[in-house]
């Protein structure tokens, strides 16, 4: 018999950790911190500080706006709590754009390490000497890595056996099949004269998967071209040209 699967660590290193706190009690991600299936912990890197003031900050060497997080406290913060098969994420906008792909890969490791960079951003001999992976949530900068952190945890979390409640729970979501999701309705049958389309009420499995993939591709094609180009959906024929009206030239007055 199969033993159960042993649940996942995680530890969020965070000089700020209300901003994280709430948000791993709540919802989905609290309800898997419960039924056991993450354990969660968050690390202040200024207990890891040796000054009166707990200092994590300084100016940067070469001059420059902001503060940089010094190397000190962040290493002893992820090297107390770093193990054997520990996965340490630096959370950066220089980093490889997140996807599905790495959540379902997440959800397979046994101890992640989140290090979440605040201010103008880390000193680089922290990425040097604990060689993180780097993500990127997307081409923006926020004040710190506490929400991209957040938002990989919620996507690696919810895949989780048991966390959504059945294995077939994620498999039709966006991303997953290649495809945006499809619309979807719910209870009142009409509301403000837009109804649920009719399909979706016949109780007919296939008329309704069918018109689900179709919908599916519709908004692809739409909305994201390039997973459409990936999924191999052929492009959509570009809208017909505007005839340009011909104006009669004006008549010389005599």
């Amino acid at each position: 018999m199969e033993s159960a699967r042993e649940a996942l660590a995680v530890d969020v290193v965070t000089e700020f950790p209300e901003m994280i706190r709430g948000f791993l009690s709540e919802s989905m991600i609290g309800r898997a911190s419960r039924m056991g299936a993450v354990r969660f912990r968050i690390v202040n890197p200024r207990d890891f500080t040796e000054d009166k003031r707990h200092t994590t900050d300084d100016r940067p060497y070469g001059g420059g706006p902001g503060m940089i997080m010094m190397p000190d406290p962040l290493v002893r913060a992820v090297e107390s709590v770093q193990e054997e098969g520990t996965k340490i994420l630096l959370m950066t906008p220089s980093g490889k754009p997140f996807s599905q792909a790495d959540a379902h890969r997440l959800a397979q490791e046994r101890h992640l390490v989140f290090l979440c960079g605040h201010y103008e951003g880390i000193d680089d001999r922290v990425r040097q000497i604990l060689r993180p992976e780097e993500i990127s949530i997307g081409d923006y900068v926020l004040t710190n890595g506490v929400l991209p952190a957040a938002c990989v945890i919620d996507a690696t979390v919810r895949l989780l056996p048991g966390v959504l409640g059945g294995d077939g729970a994620t498999q039709d979501e966006s991303f997953e099949t290649g495809l945006l999701d499809f619309p979807q309705f719910t209870h009142p049958v009409e509301y403000r004269g837009l109804r649920v389309p009719d399909v979706l009420q016949s109780g007919h499995h296939a008329k309704i998967r069918a018109w689900r993939l179709e919908q599916a591709e519709r908004i692809t094609l739409k909305r994201r071209p390039d997973l459409a180009a990936k999924a191999g959906l052929p492009r959509p024929p570009p809208p017909p040209k505007k005839k340009r009206r011909k104006h009669a030239a004006p008549k010389a007055e005599s």
